[in-house]
């Protein structure tokens, strides 16, 4: 066992001691015999539990930590320190058997917590997607408790392949995580960030991988360092601890130098957008007697917003009641309110190619010119929500997920061309989750998108923190491509982030909350530095992701040249 927990049975004595102390000066006030009891059946106590404490907390407060550190809690600075706890039991060398239990005690209690707004939609779905997602942290905490007994309590040096060992088998598992069965790539450790725009400018490079890459390697250097701080006060050891600054090198160079991309903006206008925020519930939303009055509202407060006289205007997804493709009369109607407000509006809409055929979609309406040819298409489809998996092969799934029929996807990013009079600007869109998957977006800003427009409805989840959640996806994908990102939700969140990943702006009412019917006209503007060009990562993809694999390739063969140690089940 490590010096550091060893600390456990010290501090456990240390305590006791002072508690027989207080119960001894009070022994008459308690009426009780605190003589009898010894300091050493206590401080046994602690020694004899020492493991199960030490599981115990790594269990509590990596999960509290991994809660805290997202929307709707926001506290970004536990990313740095939320897997330390388990890093730190992971030295006393537990069974696989433990490891894989506490991580999944951990990562399925996280994630139901997190995605507790799932319960609106399904209590089933939430409980098992919380236990399919922590999958990822039971096999990352396995990958690390094998690195642990590999490569630590050897040589000095040998703690940097195993902090970069973790921090790259994290990114793999995030990464795997974003395309197995059909992907969920949720709240990625990089999303806890979301409001620190410092820790994310090297998301050009990297990608948001590269993020979490250097928090889950800060979190290694800072446990090794307590270590060799306890070491320290214990036998006055003087071994340095390389682990903890490579990651303090890493971090900075990640971060605070990477300041020079923030400075020096040369700022150009780019619209006047307003957002059409109308609070369908979600209830009412396709109910075909309802369908007159959300019309009404829709239109109420689109000339609303037009007395604004913007450039643009955006509404959510799936705004209307009636496919807009396909029914003559629904698209008659969205034609007349765009001529009659002078406005092009980009409407979120349901497209019925033919009887079998329907999609996810976004219209681009043109004043006086009708709607634009060619729509977006969502390009990748909420499972049990929009599609069920594997219909024909097993139907009996129809009576447990009562959808009447599959939405198709869209296959290319289809930008639609805002035309101003002094320039034309390529809209790249995206509705409901699809801003959680950053090829999506990539793909986009290949095409030639100058703006991302999110059309989103988080009216499903309730007044919770999904919306908050959905949006920290959208600040992460400014920074990757270095792209203004629009975002327009039926029930908030709507606002608009700049390249730099700062939310400039969002639609609050008078009580400084997000949910309710609404809309307003903001000024977008853009950084002219980045005007038709790509970053490093637009480019290149996921390179990182590749790399990440490399190193623990290169680790996991260091770990086996090295000679194995005694592992107990």
């Amino acid at each position: 066992m490590g010096l550091f927990y060893q600390s456990i049975s010290i501090v456990g004595t240390q305590v006791s001691k002072w508690l027989v102390v207080f119960l001894i000066a009070h022994e008459e006030e308690l009426g009780l015999p605190w003589r009898r009891m010894l300091i050493s059946d206590i401080s046994n106590w602690f020694s004899r539990n020492r493991m199960a404490i030490a599981q115990v907390c790594a269990v509590v407060f990596t999960t509290i930590g991994t809660i805290v550190a997202f929307p709707p809690f926001d506290i970004p600075e536990a990313g740095f320190v939320l897997l330390i706890p388990v890093l730190l039991w992971l030295r006393m060398e537990p069974s696989y058997k433990q490891v894989a239990w506490a991580g999944l005690a951990i990562g399925w209690a996280s994630w139901v917590v997190l995605i507790f707004w799932l319960r609106h939609v399904t209590w089933l779905g939430l409980i098992l997607l919380s236990g399919i997602v922590a999958l990822h942290f039971v096999l990352w905490c396995l990958g690390t408790a094998w690195l642990s007994r590999k490569l630590l309590k050897r040589e000095v040096w040998m703690g940097v392949p195993f902090a970069l060992g973790t921090a790259a088998l994290w990114v793999i598992l995030e990464h795997f995580r974003g395309w197995v069965f059909t992907g969920f790539p949720w709240l990625p450790l990089s999303a806890s960030q979301w409001s620190r725009p410092i820790m994310l400018q090297s998301a050009v490079f990297f990608g948001a991988w590269g993020i979490s890459f250097c928090l889950v390697l800060l979190n290694a250097g800072v446990a090794a360092y307590g270590v060799r701080i306890v070491e320290y006060s214990r036998i006055r050891s003087k071994r340095v601890c390389p682990e903890f600054y490579l990651a303090l090198l890493v971090f900075v160079s990640m971060t605070f130098l990477q300041t020079r991309h923030i400075s020096g903006q040369d700022r150009e206008p780019l619209f006047r957008a307003a957002a059409m925020q109308p609070a369908i519930p979600q209830d009412e939303k396709w109910d075909n007697a309802k369908g007159l009055d959300i019309l009404k509202q829709i239109e109420r407060n689109t000339l609303r917003l037009a007395s604004m006289k913007p450039d643009v205007m955006f509404w959510p997804e799936a705004t209307l009641p009636y496919p807009i493709k396909g029914d003559v009369s629904m698209q008659t109607w969205a034609e007349r309110l765009a001529t009659e407000i002078d406005t092009p509006i980009f409407a979120g809409a349901l497209a019925a190619e033919s009887d079998e055929v329907w999609r996810n979609s976004v219209f681009m309406i043109r004043p006086k010119w009708g709607m634009y040819p060619e729509y977006y298409s969502k390009r990748h489809l909420v499972p049990f929500g929009e599609y069920i998996p594997l219909r024909k092969f097993w139907p009996w799934i129809e009576k447990i997920v009562p959808i009447e029929g599959d939405l198709y996807s869209g296959d290319k990013p289809a930008l639609l061309p805002l035309s101003m009079p002094s320039r034309t600007i390529k809209i790249g869109s995206l509705i409901c989750y699809e801003d959680v998957f950053p090829s999506l977006a990539r793909e986009s800003v290949l095409e030639g998108a100058a703006v991302l427009f999110v059309a989103t409805n988080s009216a499903w989840y309730g007044q919770s923190g999904a919306s908050f959640q959905h949006m920290a996806h959208s600040v992460l994908r400014a920074v990757e491509n270095r792209r203004v990102v629009f975002r327009v939700g039926n029930d908030g969140w709507t606002g608009w982030i700049d390249e730099f990943g700062n939310v400039r702006e969002e639609l609050l009412d008078e009580n400084g909350k997000i949910w309710f019917s609404g809309g307003t006209t903001w000024e977008v503007d853009r950084d002219k530095r980045w005007k038709g060009k790509k970053t490093f990562y637009t480019e290149h993809g996921d390179w990182f992701v590749a790399c990440s694999w490399a190193i623990l390739a290169l680790i996991t063969g260091l770990a086996y040249w090295c000679r194995p140690r005694e592992v107990r089940f």
